[in-house]
């Protein structure tokens, strides 16, 4: 029986210095003893060490390898693949794990990138291997019949050494092609010693994985039960439902998950067989913050931090007897064999508290990237891994993760953290999971954008893309938050179960999702995206929904950036509450000469815009219209209504002047009756609206939304010309043009009147004191 690894050991070189060499020693002293179960099968060491030198042996004498060459694995999590790689060690081969969902394009980058030999896969993917590697000379060997049975159970005699090359182990690949990391069996060995010494987990421990086995964690499980001489169980997938269930069928007592796991594991309903497992201790890699505590509560076992990467296997962790490690965010200390520093982009060394790139050196580590001197010279300098993350060092409190190099949002002199901004959205129990991408903006450089997966039965509407930002608003420096909000049904990932990101922003690109503009926190402008239409809603916070100057900015603007048609068919036009929105908001009107000709200025901008878009534009006017607001509609391309829509327009009576170009929006729309719209300023009714033309359709409130998208819908089929017909059916711009020069005279006169100012000033003081006499 093998004795655990003391937790003083952990800097000790490993007492057995290969893979192979630790499976031979375990089937020598536990030879009966559990290793590897699948589901209801499990096998022995003893069992695992005879196929796999069986196999090993048909490789050299059927496939002809040779020490060094490569034999690559395309399996699913079946209790072949961690056969044939053992074998294809014992072979004194170097194993090459490949994604067993990748297609065409990915599968063939690595078998050439590898140069590897054979092939083992099971039937559901050898046609699209052989297809990939035809004329090539490459073996394709299904696992369902490896023909190992009739070579010997004793182990070649290929000399192996803690040196030589064990894996080629493609990473994630979230940006371009997958690089191969160059792993030793020294690295695979102290990894699973290093492991073993700082949990203390021995033969009466059982370790369960859930990760694909392609990627390195169930590996490194397979190397810690070799060696602490524990069963390791395998799970054929990460299932957030199922997973606690199979933790308590097979008594495991030890498991690591990563990325999204927790979080998705914390959403899962709570049931009262939660803490009744055998739990010891867990692994985990990005706990978020303000759920450790709940995490170890729930499932009664301590949750503790571990960091790593495929170049470096371990490098930090938190003790399972630091109690004050639980929700503080840190990664820990470094393991013994590792040094760490904090360095500028200079590579000199930050002080304590200030964030930098985290750099490590020591073991394991990987060799470098396979066929790639330059990427290796530019992440492994004088001993030293350059690992892209961005953290803090605090004495006393270890090493907080910031982000990724990469993955920051430069948002005008601000950068914002993606892995922050992430973690405050996920704390949210309406989200399961997020990511924080840049998204390219003409006035920041940069705005933050939030891809964010609902919990089930949450709608996927405005409001809750609010609520979520509000919500983090309380954690989050206001440059921070979300100004775009994208709801997505699940994310691309990396078979790290990390976000791929770079697949997530191709994805929207390709196929936009619902999504939300909350920029009208800076401006009071909604913007959503429904079948292809783009949903602006003027919204305020006062009742009347006014608009200031930089609310108009803001929608002139949208509208050029939707009306090239690049991205939507149409837009709708709505507002928000009982109104559809009021004009100058006079809680911050012009006080200069120069401001109101600003303010007129914005007005004409958006007639501008929506006159020069090359798709319609719809008015869903779902409340009262006021002033300029009521006036925009006027250049829209329909206006739709309900029976609570009314216009009004009362500048005659306050000294205000029209804008919009509505001298000659209105007379063209609605004839004579203008001159009682604008002089009389009544205040006009949906029927009369629509009798005198200012509305085209009365529908339903709850029917307003879908029929402006309805109508934008029936107006642009498929190789349509609406953009020819709609420059034929609009004023011309020399029109527009004109009216507007009217209107700046007249504005101009009435400013130098006085009569302008005092109707503002008469309708603050009547406002005014009807607040007075409401309290």
């Amino acid at each position: 029986m093998t004795a655990k690894v003391a937790p003083g050991q952990a800097g000790d070189d490993p007492a057995t210095p290969t893979l192979t060499e630790l499976l031979s020693q375990r089937a020598k002293d536990s030879p009966d003893r559990e290793f590897l179960r699948y589901g209801e099968w499990s096998w022995s060491f003893a069992e695992i060490d005879d196929w796999t030198s069986r196999l090993a042996h048909r490789l050299i004498e059927v496939d002809g390898v040779r020490p060094g060459e490569r034999v690559a694995i395309m399996l699913p999590n079946v209790v072949h693949w961690p056969v044939v790689w053992l074998a294809t060690l014992k072979a004194g081969a170097v194993g090459v794990p490949i994604n067993s969902s990748y297609q065409r394009a990915d599968l063939a980058f690595v078998l050439r990138d590898s140069g590897a030999r054979v092939v083992f896969t099971d039937a559901d993917r050898a046609d699209l291997i052989a297809d990939v590697v035809a004329g090539e000379g490459v073996r394709v060997v299904d696992v369902a019949d490896d023909g190992s049975e009739k070579f010997p159970a004793t182990p070649p005699a290929a000399p192996i050494e803690g040196g030589a090359l064990a894996n080629l182990q493609y990473t994630s690949g979230t940006t371009g092609f997958p690089k191969a990391c160059m792993l030793t069996h020294d690295y695979w060995v102290r990894l699973g010693w290093i492991c073993a010494s700082v949990t203390g987990l021995g033969p009466d421990d059982v370790l369960l994985t859930a990760q694909p086995f392609s990627y390195m964690d169930p590996q490194w499980n397979t190397a810690l039960a070799l060696t602490v001489g524990a069963p390791l169980v395998v799970l054929p997938r990460f299932s957030a439902s199922t997973f606690m269930a199979d933790v308590r069928r097979h008594r495991a007592t030890f498991f690591y998950v990563l990325g999204s796991m927790p979080t998705l594991l914390s959403k899962q309903p709570p049931t009262p067989e939660d803490r009744d497992n055998d739990l010891r201790l867990v692994f985990c890699s990005g706990i978020p913050a303000g759920l450790h505590a709940r995490l170890e509560e729930r499932w009664g076992a301590p949750w503790r931090e571990v960091y790593g990467m495929t170049e470096s296997g371990i490098d930090l962790f938190s003790p399972f007897d630091d109690s004050d490690a639980v929700g503080s965010g840190s990664l820990g200390r470094p393991v013994p064999t590792k040094q760490i520093r904090v360095v500028d982009p200079d590579g000199s060394e930050v002080p304590d508290g200030e964030a930098g790139e985290l750099v490590i050196a020591g073991r394991p580590m990987m060799d470098g990237y396979w066929n790639r001197p330059e990427d290796t010279a530019r992440v492994l300098r004088d001993g030293w891994l350059h690992t892209g993350d961005v953290v803090v060092r605090r004495p006393g409190d270890g090493i907080r993760l910031v982000g990724r190099i990469k993955d920051m949002v430069r948002r005008g002199g601000e950068n914002v953290a993606s892995v922050e901004v992430e973690a405050a959205l996920e704390r949210d129990d309406r989200v399961v999971s997020a990511a924080v991408v840049a998204e390219p903006d003409e006035t920041l450089g940069e705005e933050v954008k939030a891809f964010v997966q609902l919990a089930a039965g949450v709608p996927a509407e405005l409001a809750t893309a609010e609520r979520i930002v509000e919500r983090a608003g309380k954690e989050l420096a206001r440059f921070k938050l979300p100004r775009y909000v994208e709801f997505v049904a699940d994310f691309p990932r990396t078979p790290s179960e990390r976000i791929a990101k770079t697949a997530l922003k191709a994805r929207a690109a390709a196929d936009r999702g619902v999504t939300y503009d909350l920029g009208a926190r800076r401006g009071f402008l909604g913007i959503e995206v429904v079948h292809d239409v783009a949903v602006l809603t003027l919204r305020r916070p006062e009742k009347l929904n006014a608009m200031d100057v930089a609310t108009r900015r803001r929608l002139a603007s949208v509208i050029r950036e939707f009306g090239t048609g690049e991205t939507v068919r149409g837009i709708v036009l709505t507002g928000e509450g009982r109104a559809f929105s009021a004009g100058e908001d006079l809680d911050s009107v012009p006080s200069t000469e120069a401001g109101m000709r600003e303010a007129f200025a914005s007005f004409h901008d958006i007639t501008r815009a929506i006159l020069e878009t090359r798709i319609p534009v719809v008015a869903a006017v779902n409340g009262i219209a006021v002033g300029g607001a009521s006036e925009i509609t006027l250049c829209c391309d329909t206006r739709i209504g309900t029976p609570k829509t009314v216009y009004y327009q009362p500048e005659n009576g306050r000294g205000i002047t029209i804008s919009n170009a509505s001298s000659v929006l209105l007379r063209r729309l609605i004839g004579n009756h203008a001159m009682r719209v604008v002089l009389g300023s009544p205040r006009i009714r949906a029927d009369e609206a629509l009798r005198i033309g200012l509305l085209d359709e009365i529908v339903e409130p709850g029917a307003l939304i879908g029929r402006a998208i309805d109508t934008v819908v029936e107006w642009t089929p498929e190789g349509n010309t609406t953009a020819l017909h709609l420059a034929l059916l609009r004023p011309t711009a020399e029109d527009v043009e004109a009216a507007f020069a009217r209107e700046d005279l007249a504005a101009a006169q009435a400013w130098e009147s006085g009569v302008l100012a005092a109707g503002i000033q008469a309708f603050l003081s009547t406002r005014d004191t009807e607040k007075e006499t409401s309290t």
